[in-house]
């Protein structure tokens, strides 16, 4: 009589368990570029030309898009200020900026008329604040370029620059009439490749304000993309201990013999060890005889091995029997020996 075997054998089937990562709307983080910014105007006579109708003076227009450029700054820690340079006088000093408190400031300004524009020592002037700052200065100049008194103020751009290195970009707006002020304008724009260009026409509105304000002063980090949420790890297949017996059922024979005794009391010791696990008891058969008739054998066969195990201790609650006729063959039934290993009884844990 052969002995028990026992065997694990890894679940068939599988669950699958996807994780889809659907993606959420976040708006985009505002990050300063600068530091510091302050507003730099002319006030010279050329900017506020008496012969301009009420309003549509040069100076005119620089107000309106300081007062613009004001509502569109965001709150994000700057160091903000405002200060004309024909000639040089600090308008607002350097505070922690607020939006809307540098619009004001401009629109209170009263530009003499026929001053001269002193760009150049303006831009001296500004330096010695400048340097009085910590991390990165955007410097916005709202003028026509004209410049004809003082210093070359090409040459005083530059110096700013050597002198602050890369914490300092100069962004010029112009309201240029001539080519003379075009060309001073130009020159200083062209001393860095940080500088922004604009024009008193292209800040006509909020929107154009809004994107020149991004420009020179902020960037919208994305949100880093949400991780990708890798697919869950399938369950790890639960193996299944089978407990086969071959118990040499007779022919036609469903009953419990002496012989079969010794296996079954090692069956049990084998349940007894492991008393937590629940078991199927499934009959088998081999293919002799009507198949309907095997059925109902190898239930027979089934509940027998069952009543043995639980006259013998093992509780009932633990057993389930089915029956499975001739259809789970494991061996050759066109052999004797194949038929008679077919003729068995398996447990299986749940």
């Amino acid at each position: 009589m052969k002995q028990i075997s026992r065997l694990l054998l890894t679940a068939t089937f599988l669950v699958l368990a996807l994780g889809l990562a659907l993606p959420l709307a976040a708006s985009a983080e505002m990050v300063k570029k600068v530091d510091n910014f302050i507003i730099f105007m002319d006030q010279s006579g050329s900017m506020a030309y008496a012969k301009a109708p009420a309003g549509h003076q040069k100076f005119d227009q620089a107000v309106d898009a300081v007062t613009r450029l004001d509502k569109a700054v965001p709150e994000l820690g700057y160091t903000g200020s405002v200060a004309l340079f024909a000639p040089y006088k600090a308008v607002s000093s350097p505070v922690t900026y607020k939006t809307g408190s540098l619009g004001p400031a401009a629109a209170g300004v009263t530009p003499p008329f026929n001053h001269m524009t002193t760009m150049g020592d303006g831009l001296v002037d500004i330096g010695a604040v400048i340097g009085k700052l910590s991390g990165k200065t955007a410097l916005i100049l709202f003028t026509d370029g004209e410049s004809n008194e003082g210093a070359d103020p090409v040459a005083e751009a530059k110096s700013l620059y050597s002198k602050n290195a890369s914490n300092l970009c100069i962004h010029v707006v112009s309201y240029a009439d001539t080519p003379a002020g075009q060309k001073t304008i130009d020159s200083i724009r062209a001393l860095s490749n940080c500088s922004v260009a604009a024009d008193g026409k292209s800040l006509g509105s909020d929107a154009a304000v809004a994107k020149f304000a991004k420009a020179v002063l902020y960037d919208e980090a994305q949100p880093a993309p949400a991780p990708k949420v890798a697919p869950a790890p399938a369950p790890v297949p639960v193996a299944k201990e089978v407990i086969t017996f071959n118990l040499l059922f007779g022919f036609d024979k469903s009953a419990i013999t002496d012989e079969m005794v010794p296996v079954l009391e090692q069956a049990k010791m084998i349940l007894q060890e492991d008393s937590g696990t629940d078991f199927v008891v499934s009959g088998h058969t081999d293919s002799t005889g009507p198949e309907v008739y095997n059925q109902g054998l190898s239930e027979r066969r089934a509940a027998s091995v069952k009543n043995w195990l639980v006259s013998n201790g093992i509780s009932s609650s633990r057993l389930q029997t089915t029956g499975y006729g001739e259809t789970r063959s494991k061996y050759d039934n066109g052999t004797k020996e194949g038929r008679k290993l077919n003729r068995r009884v398996e447990l299986m844990s749940k």
